[in-house]
């Protein structure tokens, strides 16, 4: 029942900021006295590959019973509760700077992701359609979709904000959420998350002035709010300058087409027909640079943005030079000079989030037959694939496939697997890119890197390999219950372009769909080894596989065996499973 209640409120405040975007929200700090709060916010974070890692105090989400959850609700009555500094590590970006994470710990992450949750039923319905990035039901494929549809356009504006996470403003941060929520106190609790502050490489305690710590549960939902300003200062450009319904006319290309139906007309000799053809299709058919009509486009992916300009040069330089002055006047942001580039759409490609953009088919390609293409197409980064390929072990510098070493103490089914993970997670979302043929040549690595693998692993040969597993390397095992099963690379039969890849994505997108949350009670299960119901239990978190070592422990092996990440374990279980005392014949069957 509680649960219920819990479920409608959150969903009236969903109603409200819905149907008002400008209702201003109350009364909101009050939900952090429903334990069933808590309970919606562990389930939503338990499996994610972070649950596991520990904040500065050696603390995950390892060990979450009823206790944490009393002593939050405490703390929150009183406003006692204070966010531990993070734990932060730094880890290589792909141009080769370094990108800082922050890890808060169990009870840190819970509080986080309660407040995310709460600020998507306020946030989420009023943010532009033209934001993508850490969204429900959007992606970057829904992004470059929007892109797709950019058709005629002339100049891009890549946007690039320099360090956008690091340099929020937290005076700033505040007002803006001032202008949706009222309630204080959850005020203040945000801004206790954003100045926990955290310990550097050198484990030496440094607070936070400014930033939004990359990591946290509900960052990337502050920065969305923090950018929707830019979005909304977007739309409104685009509104006050989208001028003309369409292009005028060519005066060059009417005076070259009469002379080219003329000439057909009066029977003229073919040579003289195709000459006039060709004179008449090197012409742009409207005036590209009318200035009585002008478009803007924009699409935004977290700290990275796109704009599409129809429209002179001059303009589009203008253009980047009011958004960086809105960021450091309005936001207190910089807008990198160096990597906010304007690029002739026709003249250069664009890399927008991992995608090659380029209009029409190409200036150097063999199939550029129609110079004023206006068609926006979407190519991927064979390249940045390759090189994925490469750091992944898989192939050499010259793309040659090569086995896997740290694979080979796998079983055969795991090398399978793991080869299936990658061939999927290249491949799957470029299936609407118009290069995507070149598929064939990350799945032939893919296919032959997996195949030597397994030629290492049993000291035979390549052509032994398929002779025994096909071609498809199917493998037939059983699992840990005895069940007969099977397993093979999910290699693709087509790889055809699918026209309407990107335009199925676009159209699937909604303006809000509202979430649906987990409200089964963990902690009202009991131990899953011992079976007492009179004892409380406290949920038992194991890595992800494979950051498992082998041997697995008997417990590791028991949740492998039923596919679980957590399970409860009473207090009693729990202390002999960490001390490395329970063994599998204490297990009751159940």
């Amino acid at each position: 029942m509680e649960q219920a209640k819990l479920v409608e409120r959150l969903e009236g405040y969903r109603r409200r900021n819905n149907a008002n975007h400008c209702y201003v929200n109350g009364d909101l700090y009050r939900l952090f006295y429903n334990r069933d709060l808590y309970i919606i916010a562990y389930n939503s974070v338990k499996s994610n590959d972070g649950a596991e890692t520990s904040g500065a105090d050696g603390t995950s989400l390892h060990g979450f019973c009823e206790e944490w959850i009393t002593e939050l609700i405490a703390s929150m009555r009183d406003e006692s509760y204070q966010p531990q500094p993070n734990r932060t590590t730094m880890i290589r970006k792909s141009n080769g700077k370094m990108r800082k994470l922050s890890f808060p710990n169990g009870k840190d992450k819970l509080v986080q992701e309660a407040v995310r949750i709460i600020l998507e039923c306020i946030y989420e319905p009023t943010f532009s359609n033209l934001s993508h990035g850490f969204r429900p039901k959007r992606s970057t494929q829904s992004a470059i979709a929007e892109v797709e549809t950019w058709k005629g356009t002339i100049w891009f504006i890549e946007g690039d904000i320099s360090a956008c996470f690091d340099e929020i403003d937290h005076r700033t941060l505040e007002t803006i959420l001032r202008e949706r929520i009222s309630d204080e106190r959850f005020i203040r609790l945000i801004n206790k998350i954003l100045k926990a502050g955290y310990f550097d490489m050198q484990h030496s305690y440094q607070k936070t002035k400014t930033g939004n710590a990359q990591g946290s549960c509900c960052s990337p939902i502050l920065c969305n709010i923090y950018l929707n300003k830019l979005d909304r200062f977007m739309e409104s450009i685009i509104e006050r300058d989208t001028t003309g319904d369409y292009r005028r006319q060519n005066p060059d290309y009417a005076k070259a087409r009469y002379q080219y139906k003329k000439a057909v007309r009066n029977g003229s000799d073919p040579k003289t027909v195709k000459r006039l053809k060709g004179e008449m299709e090197s012409l742009s058919s409207c005036d590209r640079y009318d200035p009585n009509f002008r478009r803007v486009k924009y699409v935004r992916y977290a700290d990275d943005f796109l704009i599409g300009v129809i429209a002179p040069k001059t303009y589009a330089i203008d253009l980047k030079q009011k958004i960086k002055e809105f960021l450091k006047n309005e936001l207190g942001l910089r807008l990198s000079d160096e990597k906010t580039k304007i690029t002739h759409a026709a003249d250069k490609d664009v890399a927008f989030l991992g995608y090659i953009i380029r209009k029409g088919t190409g200036k150097h390609s063999k199939f550029q037959n129609h110079p004023f293409d206006p068609t926006i197409r979407i190519y991927m980064n064979t390249d940045g694939i390759l090189k994925k390929l490469r750091e992944n072990g898989m192939c050499r510098g010259n793309g040659y496939p090569i086995g896997i070493t740290r694979l080979f103490r796998e079983s055969p089914e795991e090398i399978i697997k793991y080869g299936n993970q990658v061939l999927r997670g290249l491949l799957t979302q470029q299936r609407g890119c118009v290069n995507f043929y070149k598929g064939t040549r990350i799945q032939y690595i893919v296919q032959f890197s997996i195949a030597k693998t397994l030629a290492r692993k049993f000291d035979i040969s390549l052509k032994k390999v398929f002779a025994r597993y096909s071609r498809s390397l199917l493998v037939n095992y059983k699992d840990v219950k005895g069940k007969a099963c099977s397993v093979s690379l999910a290699l693709y039969k087509s790889l055809a372009r699918q026209k309407n890849f990107f335009a199925e994505i676009k159209s699937a997108v909604k303006p809000f769909s509202p979430p649906k949350y987990n409200l089964r009670d963990p902690l009202s299960r009991v131990c899953y080894i011992c079976g007492n119901p009179h004892f409380h239990v406290s949920m038992f978190h194991r890595k992800t596989k494979k950051k498992l070592d082998k041997p697995y422990s008997p417990i590791v092996t028991v949740m492998l065996a039923i596919n679980r990440r957590q399970i409860p374990l009473c207090a009693h279980c729990f202390a002999n499973v960490e001390a490395d005392r329970f063994q599998l014949n204490q297990l009751k069957r159940r």
